[in-house]
């Protein structure tokens, strides 16, 4: 064998070897992307839900507290609404984040404010939800951002 051929011989199992490389390169980087782009997705539907699931939450614990529906046949419609959200709310959250224990107590708290003669305390106490829930989304889309911006995934509820 010549040293061209030799050459060429080495030349194609490079050109073949480097083309592989870039093959698994490729593959590797596009499931990393993917995965990041559907994790990222899901946060931001978790923190739109998450918003809409505590706005409906105090807007009806607020409505049905200073309304007199006691008795009326949409007060069980309202209650079962009430609690379920309750629920979904706490199944929404981490149970190890610091925002997220807090608006767990305030969802406990809340329904005993709601006699009419606790509306100050349960203004307060809706007022505490909004706010800690207001930090809980913005830690969140920071790390949504984050995620967006450099591709490396931050641990979080959503």
């Amino acid at each position: 064998m010549e040293p061209k051929d030799i050459a060429y011989t080495v030349g194609i199992f490079l050109t073949f070897s480097i083309g592989v490389w870039n093959l698994v390169l490729n593959y590797w980087h596009t499931r990393r992307t993917n995965f990041i782009n559907t994790v990222t997705s899901q946060r931001v539907k978790w923190i739109e839900q998450l918003r809409q699931d505590i706005s409906t939450f105090s807007g009806l614990t607020y409505t049905w507290s200073a309304s007199s529906m006691e008795g009326k046949p949409q007060e069980f419609d309202m209650v079962r609404e009430i609690d379920r959200l309750r629920h979904v709310i706490r199944l929404r959250l981490n149970p190890r984040g610091k925002h997220d224990n807090r608006i767990e107590t305030l969802l406990e708290e809340i329904p005993r404010y709601t006699d009419p003669s606790q509306s100050a305390k349960l203004a307060a106490a809706l007022n505490d939800l909004t706010t800690t829930t207001q930090l809980l989304l913005k830690e969140e889309w920071e790390k949504v951002k984050k995620e967006a911006e450099c591709g490396n995934l931050q641990g979080g509820n959503g």
